[in-house]
């Protein structure tokens, strides 16, 4: 078959050929094809960041240390964690420039830090959470989950699988830096304790509970969570003492802080967040990675040192100590007998005399957690709020209950539930509370907690420093938020923004949930006037501001808004915002300081560096709409402005500068320029106040609430289709 086949092909083809070879001239020319096009050229790691305005400080970091060629070579592989220019922005700048200034023995290894040899996508780094992986620097990184969040160390990715042609690229929120072991080779974990001052109330700890020979052998190895002595220091004296007194009970809290035959270093500690750790008493402690502060906890209680390497195993320091399910030793006398023993009390005692609520805080059946207000923190009570709550047995007790949680929440479990998903604790009186860090400082709702674990018979106290008042709502139910607004002459120009911006009718949606920082006509007029009416011209820039304050997830009162302490909330602009609590009180004031807060007026005052330390600061209405200040000349004579003289304003958060235009320097606070008054005649007079109706004091409550350093001036104003919350200050992070 195949054979006849092929026969008239055969003939068929002599056929063709002869036809053709009677007339060659007849051919038609045929043009060769195109070449092939080119392959597309490779899309590097380098290119992609490169193009990428969120990587600006990586790229310039690249190139600083002579990276860029290897990270665009199109023949390798790698798996790159790369941080945002806000990340690298937490660094500070100081310690950007340190690094720059030094490419090949600080700033290489770090940026090596943050790339794997081969290309691992999200889904296989998911897997390998709980391990430990090798960096092109040669030091490992620890790959965690918290929830759905994957974890670099420290660090948050937050976004996954950027490909390009020679890898992949991971984003993530704060930059790695490689392990620093401290080398105590030659000594024993005792040892170091030793010679090292902060450890002296553990090193006393450990001989009363006779650990030291036990940390002291050569031959073991040991993992050890060391408290400082600050950290004891947040347990009250007396606590303390008992404690220190009874053998068991210490030293089943000490061995809480040691884990056996291991050396865990910082990396291995990392990988492992999120799970529990069993210690030499056999107590399992809860690891965590905070991602707010990007700090490893171990039972509440921050890492702030890591990885000192002894002989015989590792101390990482701690600033808390891990009480867990110890049940500390307890005097015999109930939550009332130990308030009326503390002279510090002896308001609060009253107090709950006076309502009646002694009775129930003296039952040594029951079970309290108890946020006791100091005598001090009542004197800095409103004196009208005082009075008023003094003449209402009923809102009193209501007050009184609001510091008051049923069972017993020692410190590090405070702190846990701080850093928790849910930091909402409810109270005696039915209402909420939150809990919160500012990095290791614990709050309830503003109020700090200044000392811990007093304890009694019947449950625990903590101390407060400010008296923690229940929120009260402005109800405007009836309204929507664009009607409120509408309806109040304190948001004329936030009114006339939202209709050059079109967006009335969106915050007139019956059917919406909004959260608004609204800011008040004061809030605007610190911008200068002609910097806002431009604004006010321009749509998309306006529009974007004011999306800013908007967020359209929900209703968030106030206690939510202390629980967001120390996190960011995404707003309508798709712009995230701080959300912060600040402590005036902790604001430092040393040589450079221009500013300072007096805790005992409440105001703003000069600092140790400024001409006039401890006089009262003001503000001047006619500063407002500029963007200078308007006292010049023989004003500034009667009204010394606070001068900047080092190019750094510090003191108080919320310090800025204006330039006087003779290019001298003059300190702001929210955006408001400060003076003095010449004729106070010593610091805490106020002689300056209302002169001319347009001279003020700049009083500031102790804590406040703030939003992208905005201060919350007014809470929880409930309308139909959500919450305003009032400002002081307009955010324009989105106009930069």
């Amino acid at each position: 078959m195949n054979r006849k086949s092929l026969l008239p092909a055969s003939l068929l083809i002599a056929g063709l050929m002869v036809g053709c070879s009677s007339d060659s001239n007849d051919l038609p020319e045929v043009s060769p094809p195109p070449p092939p096009p080119p392959p597309p050229p490779a899309t590097t790691i380098v290119d992609v960041a490169a193009s990428n305005e969120d990587f600006e400080t990586l790229v310039a970091a690249l190139e600083a240390a002579n990276l860029v060629e290897t990270l665009d070579d199109e023949n390798a592989t790698f798996t790159v964690f790369a941080p945002t220019d806000d990340a690298f922005a937490l660094l500070g700048q100081e310690t950007l420039d340190a690094l720059l200034a030094d490419p090949e023995n600080l700033l290489a290894p770090i940026l090596t830090y943050h790339v794997l040899d081969g290309e691992v996508d999200a889904d296989a780094a998911i897997a390998a959470a709980g391990s430990t992986v090798e960096t092109l620097n040669g030091a490992s990184v620890g790959l965690s989950l918290a929830g759905d969040d994957l974890l670099v160390n420290t660090s948050t990715v937050i976004t996954t699988n950027i490909e390009t042609d020679n890898g992949i690229i991971h984003v993530i929120d704060a930059v790695l830096m490689p392990p620093m072991p401290t080398d105590a080779s030659g000594s024993t974990i005792v040892d170091v304790a030793l010679a090292d001052d902060r450890f002296e109330t553990l090193v006393a700890a450990l001989t009363q509970a006779d650990l030291v020979s036990t940390l002291a052998d050569p031959d073991a190895n040991f993992t050890v969570f060391a408290p400082t002595d600050d950290a004891f220091a947040k347990i009250d004296s007396d606590t303390l003492g008992a404690l220190i007194e009874d053998f068991d009970a210490l030293r089943a809290v000490l061995l809480q802080h040691v884990v056996l035959d291991a050396a865990v270093d910082s990396v291995t500690a990392f990988s492992l967040a999120g799970t529990d750790v069993e210690t030499a008493s056999g107590a399992l402690i809860p690891t965590a990675i905070n991602q707010e502060t990007d700090t490893l906890t171990i039972g509440g209680a921050n890492v702030v040192i890591t990885d000192i390497v002894t002989d015989n195993g590792i101390i990482h320091v701690i600033d808390s100590v891990i009480i867990g399910d110890v049940e500390l030793p307890t005097p015999a006398t109930t939550i009332v007998d130990v308030a009326a023993g503390n002279e510090n009390f002896s308001t609060l005692v009253s107090l709950l005399q006076a309502t009646g609520l002694d009775a129930a805080l003296d039952d040594a059946s029951a079970d309290f957690t108890v946020f006791a207000p100091t005598n001090a923190a009542f004197d800095a009570l409103d004196p009208e709020l005082f009075a008023a709550l003094g003449a209402d047995p009923e809102a009193l007790s209501n007050v009184l209950l609001y510091h008051v949680a049923e069972g017993s929440v020692a410190s590090d479990a405070a702190l846990m539930v701080a850093q928790g998903d849910d930091s909402l604790v409810e109270m005696l009186n039915g209402e909420s509370t939150a809990l919160s860090l500012s990095g290791s400082d614990l709050y309830i709702n503003t109020s700090l907690v200044s000392s811990t674990d007093i304890m009694a018979d019947n449950g625990i106290i903590h101390v407060v420093d400010q008296v923690i008042v229940p929120p009260t709502s402005i109800d405007a139910s009836s309204q929507t938020v664009a009607e409120y607004a509408a309806g109040n002459d304190n948001f004329s120009t936030l009114v006339t923004a939202l209709d050059a911006a079109g967006l009335v009718s969106a915050l007139a949606d019956p059917d919406a949930t909004f959260t608004v920082f609204a800011p008040t006509n004061a809030a605007f007029a610190k911008i200068d006037s002609d910097a806002l009416n431009a604004l006010l011209a321009d749509t998309p820039a306006l529009t974007s501001v004011l999306l800013q304050h908007v967020i359209n997830t929900g209703a968030i009162n106030s206690v939510s808004a202390f629980a967001a302490n120390g996190s960011t909330v995404n707003t309508m602009a798709d712009e995230d915002v701080a959300v912060d609590i600040v402590n005036f009180a902790n604001a430092t004031n040393d040589m450079t300081s221009e500013v300072a807060y007096d805790t005992s007026s409440g105001l703003l005052v000069g600092g140790m560096g400024s001409s006039q330390p401890g006089f009262t600061l003001y503000t001047f209405d006619n500063d407002l709409g500029g963007s200078g200040s308007a006292c010049v000349d023989s004003c500034a004579d009667v009204w010394p402005p606070v001068m900047v003289t080092d190019g750094t304003v510090s003191g108080v958060p919320g310090l800025g500068m204006i330039d006087r235009g003779d290019g001298n320097m003059q300190a702001t606070f929210q955006g408001r320029p400060l003076y003095f008054f010449a004729n106070d005649a010593a610091a805490g007079d106020t002689d300056g106040k209302g002169v001319n109706d347009v001279w003020d004091t700049v009083a500031q409550p102790q804590t406040a609430l703030t939003i992208q350093g905005s201060i919350v001036t007014t809470t929880d104003v409930v309308t139909s289709n959500g919450i305003i919350h009032v400002i002081d200050t307009v955010i324009t992070e989105t106009l930069d």
